[in-house]
């Protein structure tokens, strides 16, 4: 996990705006209950990297469109996933099926070491919602 120092640290906005302003460059709201959560952007075509913008509800509950959300320090990190098909898990599938069942699988490496150029991507990404959200308090 690489933090990423940023100006969007502390910005608040509601749900509803976050999520229409950020949804046409891929983020979704993942890993979330009603009081946090996290809005992430894939960065790679594997789904191993991640941007991740912390949220945190400051008042509502975080489905409601009308929330008060505070964000966090923005961060990239990776997953890595087991490759292949798992023996003896108590399901037949077929090749084509077998990614849809394992898709809940722990990570073998939660916080993978980053390459430079995902780091990058990603403080290229934020600049550009700064720049964006600057208007927010």
């Amino acid at each position: 996990m690489q933090p990423i120092h940023s100006s969007l640290t502390g910005k608040l906005g509601t749900y509803g705006y976050f999520r229409d302003s950020l949804a046409p460059d891929g983020f979704t709201l993942a890993n979330w209950d009603y009081r946090k959560g996290y809005l992430d952007r894939q960065l790679d075509d594997k789904a191993m990297v991640f941007l991740r913008l912390p949220v945190d509800v400051k008042e509502g509950e975080l489905d409601n469109p009308e929330a008060l959300l505070e964000l966090g320090t923005p961060f990239v990190l990776k997953h890595v996933y087991q490759t292949g098909v798992e023996e003896n898990i108590g399901y037949s599938a077929t090749p084509a099926a077998a990614p849809l069942m394992n898709q809940f699988q722990e990570p073998i490496n939660k916080d993978a070491p980053l390459d430079r150029s995902w780091v990058e991507k990603a403080e290229a990404i934020v600049r550009d919602l700064e720049q964006r959200f600057d208007e927010l308090k």
